[in-house]
């Protein structure tokens, strides 16, 4: 898994894994998950960061992976906030 920063869009990329793409689910305005061919997440991306990101569970993904995506974005630099 690893991020990729997007500083001109506000909005970093975050490879789940590394499969063929096939379409794009809006989880909601500001979040977009690509799934691949057999359905699961590919990539995950938020747009708008610098107004900071809701800590939510993004459905398609696992318990881990959903740790593991807010933990990249902290990391880099991403205010994470709790949902409400």
């Amino acid at each position: 898994m690893g991020i990729t920063l997007y500083p001109d869009a506000d909005a970093p990329l975050i490879d789940i894994r590394d499969t063929k793409y096939k379409r794009t689910q809006e989880i909601d305005l500001s979040t977009h998950l690509d799934l691949d061919t057999d359905g699961n997440a590919k990539s995950i991306q938020f747009l708008n960061v610098s107004d900071g990101v809701k800590r939510q569970h993004i459905a398609g993904l696992t318990d881990q992976e959903n740790l593991q995506v807010f933990t990249l974005l902290q990391e880099s630099g991403v205010e994470v906030t709790p949902s409400a």
